[in-house]
């Protein structure tokens, strides 16, 4: 994952395996009332794996898991996105978004 470049949109990034919990959390990220938040951001999805570069930069120990990242940020730490639940998502997205718009 590439970080630091100006006016880059927020990132949303799905670590996911082969668990029905993660295909559960995919179906979820597909609702309709999130197509217009996701116009605007990045969006991300790739397989987990223990130990991998990705895991270790964002801290993530097991899949599924959801990391909001600001992009234009040199350091992207990422904030880890307790629930894939569509009116809680979306929630998250729009305030990446609306932060991302004032710098």
């Amino acid at each position: 994952m590439r970080s630091g470049k100006e006016g880059s949109k927020p990132v949303l990034i799905l670590f996911m395996d082969a668990t029905p919990k993660s295909k559960q959390w995919t179906e979820q990220l597909g609702d309709k009332s999130l197509d217009d938040v996701f116009s605007k951001i990045v969006y991300v999805a790739v397989e987990f794996k223990k130990d991998g570069e990705d895991e270790k930069k964002y801290s993530v120990t097991s899949a599924p898991t959801l990391i909001l990242v600001d992009a234009a940020k040199d350091e992207a730490k990422g904030k880890k996105i307790s629930s894939p639940a569509p009116a809680s998502l979306k929630k998250e997205l729009e305030a990446a978004i609306k932060a991302d718009t004032k710098k």
